[in-house]
């Protein structure tokens, strides 16, 4: 699914890394999405999600989190405003009216430094309603490498704008997920037909 990164990928690029969504009602247990899937009794539908989420995309984007800090790269962290979940709650009936605040940080492990950006938007896509674009065209940026969830929706809807904004984008796929393998391969093969470069942590890291 992946091809391996040559430096001239990246040659002459500015990159920046985008964490989209990395927050705790989209990806820990006991809390947003997998709560209420507890409460449903489909949990064990969302094992995959969860497991693949704890032991591989936190690392990941850990030690790409490093070493983008270590050469001092840009970073953007994305959240979805917790209102978008319970208008989805009016309209489908699912049980998210109950979302607390916490629910919508990133993650501890992965949590922004003061001097890091964090977006907060209201659509799948990162650049819907947001000043993103203005920030990454202030810093010369060119290149978006895209980690975190929902590889199906808002990764994907978000690589679809970058491209129309004229961005080179570069999909981390084992830094993606979504909440089941078929999913997720069937997001990535339709990012894949849009030009987008596909690639794992580790083939990005050894050119950094």
């Amino acid at each position: 699914m992946s091809l391996p990164l040559t430096r001239e990928d990246l040659s002459g690029s500015e990159i920046a890394l985008i964490v989209i969504d990395m927050q705790y009602n989209i990806t820990a247990e006991g809390q947003g999405v997998l709560k209420y899937a507890e409460k449903l009794g489909v949990r064990d539908g969302y094992q995959y999600y969860y497991d693949r989420i704890q032991n591989i995309i936190i690392p990941n984007i850990q030690e790409l989190l490093n070493v983008f800090r270590k050469t001092e790269k840009m970073i953007v962290f994305t959240k979805i405003r917790l209102n978008y979940f319970k208008v989805r709650n009016e309209l489908a009936d699912n049980s998210y009216k109950d979302l607390n605040e916490e629910e919508g940080v990133i993650l501890e492990e992965i949590k922004p430094l003061e001097d890091e950006l964090v977006i907060t938007k209201e659509d799948s896509d990162i650049f819907q309603g947001t000043d993103l674009d203005s920030h990454l065209r202030e810093n010369g940026i060119d290149t978006l490498i895209i980690v975190g969830v929902l590889t199906n929706e808002c990764v994907e809807a978000s690589v679809v704008r970058a491209i129309e904004k004229e961005y080179s984008v570069i999909l981390i796929e084992d830094s993606t997920a979504a909440f089941s393998e078929e999913i997720h391969k069937k997001a990535v093969g339709l990012i894949q037909k849009k030009s987008v470069l596909i690639t794992s942590t580790q083939d990005l890291l050894r050119l950094l």
